[in-house]
C-alpha cells in the first residue's frame, strides 16, 4: 500500500497545529479557550481545509473566530 505523503503531511502539520493550541501558555487567542479538546480539534480542521482545499477557509475561519469572540466577550 503507497502511503500519500503529502495527505501526511498534511494531517501531521495539523495535528501539530491543534497540539500547540491547546498548552499554548500564552492568552493572544482570547477566543479560542485554553486546554479545550473541542476547540483543539476544530483549530486541526480548519488547518487541514486551509491547506488541503482553499486558503479561503483561512479568512472564513477568522471571521467566525471573530463573531464568537464579540458573542462571548472574552
Amino acid at each position: 500500500m503507497k502511503i500519500n505523503t503529502k495527505m501526511l503531511q498534511l494531517v501531521l502539520i495539523s495535528f501539530i497545529t491543534g497540539i500547540f493550541i491547546y498548552y499554548r501558555k500564552l492568552d493572544y487567542y482570547k477566543s479560542i479557550p485554553r486546554l479545550n479538546l473541542l476547540a483543539s480539534l476544530l483549530i486541526m480542521l480548519w488547518t487541514f481545509l486551509a491547506i488541503a482545499i482553499s486558503p479561503w477557509f483561512i479568512i472564513l475561519g477568522l471571521a467566525i473566530l471573530n463573531i464568537y469572540g464579540i458573542k462571548h466577550e472574552f
